[in-house]
This record gives structure tokens, sequence and C-alpha cells, in this order.
């Protein structure tokens, strides 16, 4: 029998399929769900500072007329951030207590002041590691992309020097140039690099005239491209793990991410639809191995990695050579 065991940010998996920071990570009885349809480990529901504070702000005018005094404010403010965060890091240690597998926190800050902050807080939680989702939306025009890559990599070199567990870091892949962010990640130190967040995506609703979620916020089967595409670019290029995530879907998907030279597989939206999607994932996965001769993931892990192939140009083509009726160009 194919053993599907793996590394992932020095951890040891028994597979490479992660269940992704979502509602199903949200809640106890959820992770053991998951841990019993047989993933590998799991990422907490990421916990975003931004949402915390607009709760708060809501709250503060809500009990305007009780907190008349400024210092009553921030001893409110303070309060409730705490419940916030100590309701997350009681979820964290009952993962920690109910569950084998790994369990790795996942957060969203603001500032760099609340990222070092809650580092030690999961670390003193018990976390096995840290998943940090970082994306900026530079919607200020005079902010030059230059600013926000080096923001990107301060923030990655200051957390890296305060954590004691491995650090992985979620982005996206709207950068002007990809590969130079992903080689400077890993030169910074850190253990592993999630490729690609999908991001909230506003709508409107054109009867209330007003800005909604997208009415289907879970990805499609064919999500997978640029995880695949980027993983394939970078994953021998680098020393850090890269983690492929968003659109897989099913087994299929899985061997190709890990042939392309992913250390494991993040599934969120295929999971919240059916968990068992991940003992399919995982049957596909061996028995394709045991057809194609692989004892181990290692045996394949990477191959068709862009500096493995002799035609490693096709991972860097974005222009159809062909029409799509088959007619040269």
């Amino acid at each position: 029998m194919a053993d599907l065991s793996v590394k992932y940010l020095g951890l040891d998996l028994a597979n490479p399929v992660i269940i992704g920071s979502s509602p199903l990570t949200s809640n106890i009885d959820n992770l053991v769900k998951c841990q019993k349809a047989g993933c590998g480990a799991v990422v907490l529901k990421s916990i975003f500072e931004e949402q915390i504070e607009e709760r708060i702000e809501g709250e503060v005018a809500a009990n305007e007329q009780y907190l008349a005094h400024s210092d009553s404010v921030e001893a409110y403010e303070a309060i409730s951030r705490n419940y916030y965060i100590n309701n997350y890091l009681e979820l964290l240690r009952k993962a920690k207590k109910e569950l084998s597998i790994p369990v790795i926190a996942s957060v969203n800050c603001i500032d760099l002041a609340s990222w070092v902050d809650y580092v030690a807080a999961f670390e003193d939680a018990g976390c096995d590691a840290l998943e940090l989702n970082y994306y900026p939306i530079a919607s200020d025009s005079s902010t030059e992309g230059s600013d926000v890559d080096a923001r990107l990599i301060s923030f990655a070199k200051t957390v890296k020097s305060r954590a004691e567990v491995p650090v992985s870091i979620k982005i996206g892949y709207k950068y002007s140039s990809l590969a130079n962010i992903i080689s400077r990640l890993d030169r910074a130190g850190v253990d592993g690099i999630v490729l690609f967040n999908r991001f909230f995506r506003p709508d409107i609703d054109i009867e209330a005239i007003a800005i909604q979620g997208a009415a289907n916020p879970l990805s499609s089967p064919d999500e997978y491209a640029e995880s695949l595409r980027w993983t394939a670019l970078m994953s021998a290029e680098v020393g850090c793990d890269i983690c492929a995530s968003t659109g897989i879907h099913d087994g299929e998907s899985v061997i190709k991410l890990l042939l392309a030279g992913a250390a494991s597989c993040q599934v969120c939206s295929a999971a919240i639809k059916d968990i068992g999607v991940v003992g399919s994932m995982l049957e596909t996965l061996s028995s394709w191995m045991d057809r194609h001769g692989f004892a181990s993931v290692a045996d394949f892990r990477g191959r068709l990695a862009q500096e493995k192939v002799t035609d490693g140009g096709l991972w860097e083509r974005t222009q159809y050579m062909k029409r799509l009726t088959g007619e040269e160009m």
C-alpha cells in the first residue's frame, strides 16, 4: 500500500491533504469531523483583527451613552478585544486536546505590533505552526508597488524572528513580480508559502442598490490553475515548503499539484460541500501511486516542476499558440 505521509513546515503529516481555514475549522465538533474524514492537518478558521475592531466600534457606538469618558471607552475596547481573542485561543486549546493531527493557527492582522502579540498568544496556546494571511489592497494611488513589497518582507522577517513555531505566509498572486516575492520570502526565512489566498469578492445587489458579498463564495474546480503554475515555477527554486490552495476539488488535482512540487494541498470549498471528499482524494492518490509504482509521495513530488522537465517553458506560457479551432495563429 502506498505511503501517503509527507512533511510540511517540519511537521509529520499522515497525508498531504489539509483542511484550510474555513467554517469547517471554526468549532471543535467540525474539527473532529475533519480528522475523522482523514485529513493530514487542519488550519483553524482565521481570526481577522479588522473584523474584531469593526465589531468593537459597533459595540462602542451602541453603548455610547454608557461610555462617556475616554478611559471607559479604552477599557471597554480592551475587554472586548480580549474576549474575541480568548475565544479563539480556547478553540486552539480544545483542538490540541481533542485532535492527534497537527493544528495550525491562522491570523490576519492590521499592523505589525498586533501580529507579534498574536504570534506569542498562539504559541502559548500550543499551536503546531502559524499561517499568516497577508495581502494588502493598495487602494491609495500614492502607494508604490515597491513599498507594498517591502512591507511584506519586513513583516515576514519580524514575525519569523519572534516565532518559535514554524511560520507560513498565505499570499495572493497579484504582485507585479510574484517570483521575486516568493524568493524574497524564502530568503526571509519563512518555513512555507501558501499559494493562494481566495479573497472576499464584493458585488452589488441591484434591487437594494447596496454592496454585498459574492453570491457564491466557494471556489470552482478550475481555479487551481494559478496555484499549479506557480507551484511548478517556484517549488524547485526555494527551500521553503509550498502549499497549494484554491480550487482543489478532487484527487486528480491533488496529484497534479504534488507533481508540480507542492508539499501539501489545502482543501476548503470541496470539503464544505462534502467532507467525504477527503477520503475520495486519498483513495484516488493511493490508487494512482500503486498504478505508477510509487511507494511514497517523495518518489514523484516535484517531478514536473519547471527545473525538472525539458519543456519547462510551458509553465511560463500565457498566450494560446493555436486558436481554439486548432488553426495556427
